[in-house]
């Protein structure tokens, strides 16, 4: 049950970072690093 529950999440979360990035909005580093992030920061 907790393998379901956490793999349904991370498809959710998945599917905000597409949304934000069809709105023109930074995406946070989710799953690591983002293009949308200064490397250099």
């Amino acid at each position: 049950m907790r393998s379901i529950l956490l793999n349904h999440w991370y498809h959710h979360r998945g599917q905000l970072t597409v949304y934000l990035r069809l709105l023109d909005v930074p995406v946070p580093a989710v799953y690591g690093n983002s293009a949308d992030e200064n490397p250099l920061a």
